[in-house]
This record gives structure tokens, sequence and C-alpha cells, in this order.
């Protein structure tokens, strides 16, 4: 048996007045200042206020942070080495690896970040005691620093 899909019917609605009047006193109580505080204190207690919510948004930030740090040193090295025409700076190629190896993506997760800068920061105190000389022990001493401040944001 074939059923007849019911009739569309549109219900009439009425037009009514604010289900509350406030007067301007009971306004100005739930306006002032510490009215708003404690409602504020209360988002927060139960953490849902917007500055809570913005944190997801700092994890985020901080992984976009690293990976634009990883790249633009990545970039920095690759125009290092191409600088050096009689190749008389080998560890710029041994860090231009390090970085591609140990290399960052913004889909990764905190946890995952914090692991693989880890990872790179021991390869660079590895290179640094690998002796290739000052110049090198200086930049991989900056690169290191840079990089202690990344893990700790994380």
């Amino acid at each position: 048996m074939l059923r007849q899909p019911p009739a569309h019917i549109e219900a009439k609605t009425k037009k009514t007045a604010p289900a509350v009047d406030f007067t301007e006193a009971e306004l100005d109580a739930l306006l002032s200042q510490d009215a708003i505080d404690q409602e504020i204190k209360k988002m927060i207690a139960k953490g849902v206020a917007p500055s809570q919510r913005s944190q997801v948004q700092v994890v985020t930030a901080d992984i976009t942070e690293a990976v634009r740090w990883q790249e633009n040193k990545e970039a920095e090295l690759k125009e290092m080495q191409t600088g050096d025409t009689e190749n008389a700076n080998p560890w710029i190629q041994d860090l231009t690896e390090d970085f591609i190896a140990f290399g960052l993506s913004p889909a990764n997760t905190k946890e995952e970040a914090k692991i693989i800068l880890e990872n790179l920061e021991k390869q660079l105190s590895e290179q640094a005691e690998a002796g290739f000389g000052p110049e090198a022990r200086n930049y991989v001493a900056v690169l290191r620093k840079e990089l202690e401040l990344l893990i700790e944001k994380l």
C-alpha cells in the first residue's frame, strides 16, 4: 500500500512581548562591574571562559611557530650551503640533513613535536662536539638556545 506524505501545515505564530521587563535599576545591577566579574568567575570555574577556549589555539600556534622556525632554519642552511661553493664547511650539510630528518609538521601533536624537537636538540649537541671549528660551534649554540626556547613553549 502506498501512503500519502503528510500535507505541509503552517503554524500561526503570535507576536508576544518579551518575557521579562527590567527596570532601570535592575539593568544597572545586572550590568554592573561586580555582576560581570562574578559571571566571569563562574565561567572560569566551569572552564568555559573565552580565555580558556583560546588555549587550544595557543598550542596550535606554538606548533606552527616551531614548524616555521624549522623551515626558516632549513632555508637559511640551504642558502649557506649554496654560498659555500668550495665545500669548506661540511657541517652545514650535516645540519641540513638533521633538520630534514627531524622534520616537523603542523599535523604533529604537541607531544610529538616536543619529542621531535628534543631529538633534534640531541643531534645538535652531537654536532657541536663534532670538532668542525668555532664557527660551527657558535652557529649550533645559537640554534640550540632557540630550540630550547621553543621546547619550553610546548
